[in-house]
């Protein structure tokens, strides 16, 4: 009878030994980059206007939807990237008047959310080297699962911000 206790006992911890190995499930897959969530063809379905200076002031600022004017409700913009989900290049598309370079090379400040809670920003370039930023869009909201997005152009003369131009933008499917 010990002999038979000795030998189920023997067994049950071979058993929890063998179940308690980590399960290979697959190789490593590298985590989603913003790279991923930009790629492909967004269309414009709000801009808005903002006074900056007015904003800085702790004024009220003028704020005025101008999506419907200039045929900004034909803009489009496509982000294109490589095999590996890295930046290529970009082209604005529509009859809008050009607010920002319209074509050209783009990457990210950073290939994921920054942790401090600071706006992302795609770098616009018009040489492939990437060597002189032309224009800066401030993310202000990602895409998520309803593949919507709102970036910020900001007006500066010097250091001072004088009117800013916040998109939104839809992804085209």
């Amino acid at each position: 009878m010990n002999r038979t206790k000795n030998f189920l006992l023997f067994v049950l911890l071979a058993f929890l030994l063998v179940e308690c190995q980590k399960i290979d499930d697959g190789s490593y897959a590298a985590p989603l980059t913003i790279y991923e969530k930009l790629a492909g063809t967004w269309k414009l379905t709000g801009l808005k206007l903002t006074d900056e200076i007015a904003k800085a002031n702790s004024i009220t600022p003028f704020e005025a939807d101008i999506r419907s004017k200039f045929n900004f409700a034909s803009f489009t913009i496509t982000f294109h990237v490589d095999a590996d989900s890295m930046p290529t290049t970009f082209e604005v598309g529509g009859n809008a008047p050009a607010m920002f370079l319209t074509s050209g090379y783009w990457e990210l400040d950073s290939p994921f959310t920054h942790t401090d809670g600071s706006p992302s920003e795609i770098l616009l370039y018009s040489d492939e080297a990437r060597t002189a930023i032309i224009d800066k869009l401030f993310i202000t909201s990602i895409p998520g699962s309803k593949a919507e997005m709102e970036y910020k152009l900001i007006r500066m003369d010097g250091d001072l911000a004088y009117a800013s131009y916040t998109y939104k933008l839809k992804l085209d499917q």
